[in-house]
């Protein structure tokens, strides 16, 4: 067994189906000749079988059984099997992770600039600008001034 499998986590399965006696056997399997190891290690995952078997038939450990107001999202199960992965695996999952909220991020700005308070505020803001670029007698001060009072107000509409 490689120090990598050593160091994982345990699964909400694995602590709800561990059972000691296949532990032994399967610790006790690599001390005997390969054909009788076999055979041990075997009856320890038959054993791991019949456990992984009653815990179900006991309990529910299925996301099915969560209500639907409380199952986690594709992120959270992605981040949670993350754990369990090889560092390409997870550098695969990472991959995924960062597309879903590249996409959030899309929808939500989608969303903001469909908003016409907000295509106003900025053609109005654009038009304070362009004031400026005509050497129009208004000082940067009225500007800002002007800047921040369309801010003020599209924060207004955004509130009601």
């Amino acid at each position: 067994m490689s120090n990598q499998n050593e160091s994982l986590p345990w699964t909400e399965l694995d602590k709800k189906s561990f059972h000691g006696p296949s532990q032994m056997l399967k610790a006790a399997a690599s001390y005997l000749d390969p054909s009788s190891g076999k055979i041990l290690a075997m009856l320890a995952r038959l054993l791991e079988l019949k456990q992984t078997m009653a815990v179900f038939d006991e309990e529910q450990l299925s996301i099915c059984s969560v209500p639907n107001n409380n199952r986690p999202g594709i992120e959270e199960i992605l981040k949670d099997i993350r754990k369990y992965c090889s560092p390409a695996e997870a550098e695969q999952i990472d991959q995924f992770l960062n597309m879903l909220n590249a996409v959030r991020l899309y929808n939500q700005y989608s969303e903001f600039t469909k908003n016409t308070d907000f295509s106003s505020v900025m053609n109005q803001m654009n038009q304070v600008k362009n004031m400026n670029n005509m050497n129009m007698n208004i000082s940067p001060e009225q500007i800002q001034m002007l800047q921040n009072l369309l801010h003020a107000q599209s924060a207004g509409n955004d509130n009601s």
